[in-house]
């Protein structure tokens, strides 16, 4: 705990709880860039709040400010910051069972299904283990889209394409197996070093959303982009119980209602986003591949029949069920 609080900025020690001009402070943090989805949705919560009679008051300390997603999360467990939004992915080294939206292609598409799934009964049911396993409440669901695959020399059409490819994945166990039965050599890399080990070699692929594809300009390096879809990415919004309870009925009923019309804001602009993306890649030269998934969705199969029994076969039967 004395390791995070010497991290934090002397400014955001003590405000999640504060009073500021009769106004009530919360506080959040996150690693994403000014344009990003959930960074947008994060400065139009603040203005939504502010111009309402909620009495609340919101600080963003954005693009890391306050650590990586992980020290953001212990953050928010010990009521140093309010808030944060992390990745689902991030967020399961204290809530294992939201691993489950980990798996590998049982999303269908990245404006429809995954909301149908945690807005209705599943979501409910695993934002309470989130909440029991790591001591935070979940306040909804926002998203950084699907991930897609992106290849320095040659354009991966089918799974046959990635054989041998080395392709940089986060040492995650369900990326890295994902992507060997993909036929692929799975590379674990730190993120900072991905432009570097595509320019020299080291690696002759990556995968990762549109907006962090562009943002990073990988595609100078990798100018090949397959929309394989292999992952929806989460970004759950975790709080600090004892900051919501806080609020006052009536404060948590507005602050309910501002966020949940933030919520779909948010969603909209990640899918919007991703449209301006392929827009823009293309009109920097990138080759933007559609394949036929279902070639990519066989191949992992073991994968997702392996995972599907860690989580329950029932459950991940729901979500694929689900319309």
């Amino acid at each position: 705990m004395k390791k995070i609080l010497r991290m934090l900025p002397a400014a955001v020690i003590g405000l999640s709880l504060s009073t500021l001009a009769g106004a009530l402070e919360l506080t959040v943090a996150h690693v994403n860039p000014p344009g990003e989805a959930s960074h947008e949705a994060f400065n139009e919560l603040a203005r939504q709040l502010q111009d309402s009679n909620a009495g609340i008051e919101l600080k963003i300390f954005p693009q890391g400010q306050v650590g990586g997603e992980k020290d953001a999360v212990e953050q928010v467990q010990i009521g140093a910051i309010s808030m944060t939004t992390v990745a689902n992915a991030n967020l399961s080294a204290f809530a294992p069972s939201v691993g489950v939206f980990d798996i590998p292609f049982i999303f269908r598409d990245a404006d429809s299904h995954p909301w149908a799934v945690v807005d209705g009964p599943i979501g409910d049911e695993v934002s309470s283990k989130v909440e029991a396993e790591a001591g935070v409440e979940v306040l909804g669901w926002w998203s950084a889209g699907m991930r897609h695959l992106f290849t320095r020399e040659k354009a991966v059409e089918s799974p046959a394409d990635l054989k041998g490819q080395k392709v940089r994945v986060i040492g995650s166990p369900v990326y890295i197996d994902t992507f060997n039965a993909l036929g692929a050599k799975a590379t674990p890399m730190p993120y900072g070093e991905v432009y570097t080990g595509l320019a020299t070699g080291a690696i002759d692929g990556a995968e990762n959303d549109s907006s962090g594809y562009r943002n990073m300009r990988f595609y100078e390096q990798a100018p090949n982009y397959t929309l394989t879809g292999h992952f929806f990415l989460f970004k759950p919004v975790v709080a600090n119980k004892a900051a919501l309870e806080a609020l006052s009925r009536e404060q948590r009923a507005e602050f309910d209602r501002i966020f949940a019309d933030v919520t779909a804001y948010q969603r909209k602009l990640a899918v919007d986003n991703f449209q301006q993306d392929i827009e823009t890649l293309k009109s920097q030269g990138v080759k933007v591949v559609e394949p036929d998934r279902s070639a990519f969705i066989t191949a992992a199969q073991p994968v997702i029949d392996q995972y599907a029994e860690k989580f329950g076969t029932d459950l991940v039967q729901r979500i694929i069920a689900t319309h």
